[in-house]
């Protein structure tokens, strides 16, 4: 690989999410920025050479305290909120990736609908509502229930739910409305059917890959993906019909230059997507894809970031290999953790077992993504092997509270 040590990179969040770019441009030998909030300790400070404290939600923020810093690319993972900082910074400095307009969209479920019936991505149908009076006759005009309520700004299944009475309806409404800073919700058909997801990779505006993978969710108030797996077992004409529909709905956002997070669903035979995001999808999916193809999937975000061709990566990868990512998670307890109890587990099939907390911390009964504990990577000869590996492992596993 080429020598990096003139190259700065701005990585913007600095929590266990983007941790992977941390390490792989440390090994790339390239400089980095921390950009983040300076709330609650981020893990990754003593990560990065250099530390910017912004609001990374705010892009005149990001703009105003990175006027002074000297960097040859910007680049996140794993999370929605820098995304618009990132279009901007791109923006500004004439840099590589993709315009705040672009962003816009990937934090925008409306205006992003709005884009794949433009282009003839399938997509649930919807209605957008401001008013509880709108409510029924939205429903009604989406063929009844189940549907879908979103709030369309937030990530991580927060401000959405599934609906299948009127007083549900209501209720999520209010607790959407409540959730959002935006002045209405949408209501959607709720499709019946597969669930998965998808991570794809573009670059000059050639998609280079599209990589299905299986999801594993954990059932509350809306379904909420704690697993990943790959390969994902679907027939040649499905999987050209996930790809198709990935390229569409790619080029209709207007991605490039970066890793893509899609969700699908499979309804009938055919594809819908949800959703599309232009990073990497979060909860162990950077390991999934590095796993998979046998590469640092990492190491490649970052060169597409400096505008340089992945070639040097990509054209070592290796025939898929079955990997498993699972979140550590408390189904039924909150409160405060007493200890944390497990192996230390040297196989070679583990590419990562960490927690990301100690004992001492306050932890919620899971409902969403934000009250994972810990993520555990595994690889094996198929998606079964890598699942019985899984269990073993996390059977030993012991979380006590006080």
């Amino acid at each position: 690989m080429n020598n990096f040590k003139d190259k700065k990179l701005l990585i913007l969040g600095a929590g266990r999410g983007q941790k992977g770019l941390y390490l792989a441009a440390k090994k790339m030998g390239i400089k980095t920025i921390a950009g983040t909030m300076p709330d609650n300790n981020p893990p990754c400070i003593p990560l990065a050479d250099e530390v910017c404290f912004m609001n990374i939600l705010n892009p005149d923020e990001v703009i105003e305290k990175t006027g002074s810093l000297k960097f040859d690319g910007v680049v996140t993972c794993c999370l929605d909120k820098g995304l618009r900082a990132l279009g901007r910074l791109c923006d500004t400095h004439n840099m590589i990736g993709y315009p705040e307009s672009v962003a816009d969209l990937c934090n925008n479920k409306f205006l992003m609908k709005q884009k794949f019936i433009e282009h003839g991505v399938k997509t649930a149908q919807f209605k957008k509502i401001s008013e509880e009076s709108e409510l029924e006759d939205a429903i009604n005009q989406l063929g009844g229930f189940p549907v879908m309520i979103k709030a369309t700004d937030l990530a991580g299944s927060r401000g959405i739910y599934k609906v299948d009475n009127m007083d549900d309806a209501l209720s999520g409404f209010r607790n959407s409305m409540s959730a959002t800073q935006k002045e209405f919700v949408i209501v959607e058909r709720c499709l019946v059917g597969r669930e998965f997801g998808a991570q794809a990779f573009v670059q000059s505006g050639n998609v280079l890959f599209v990589m299905p993978h299986g999801d594993m969710l954990f059932h509350g108030v809306t379904d909420v993906p704690v697993g990943h797996y790959v390969p994902f077992d679907v027939s040649s004409f499905l999987n050209n019909k996930i790809t198709e529909e990935a390229q569409k709905a790619i080029m209709a956002v207007g991605l490039d230059n970066c890793a893509v997070n899609i969700d699908f669903i499979e309804e009938n035979g055919e594809v819908y997507v949800l959703e599309i995001s232009g990073r990497i999808g979060a909860n162990g999916l950077p390991e999934v894809v590095s796993g998979y193809f046998g590469i640092d999937y990492y190491e490649m975000v970052i060169l597409a970031a400096l505008g340089i061709p992945v070639e040097s990566i990509w054209d070592k990868r290796m025939p898929g290999t079955a990997t498993v990512s699972q979140m550590i998670y408390s189904a039924d307890k909150s409160g405060l953790i007493e200890s944390i109890d497990y192996p230390g587990c040297r196989e070679d099939y583990i590419m990562d077992l960490e927690f990301f907390v100690v004992p001492g911390s306050v932890v919620n009964k899971f409902e969403n993504t934000t009250h994972c504990l810990g993520q555990l990577v595994v690889t094996g000869n198929s998606v079964e092997d890598c699942m019985k590996k899984v269990e073993d492992i996390s059977s030993k596993i012991e979380i006590n509270f006080r």
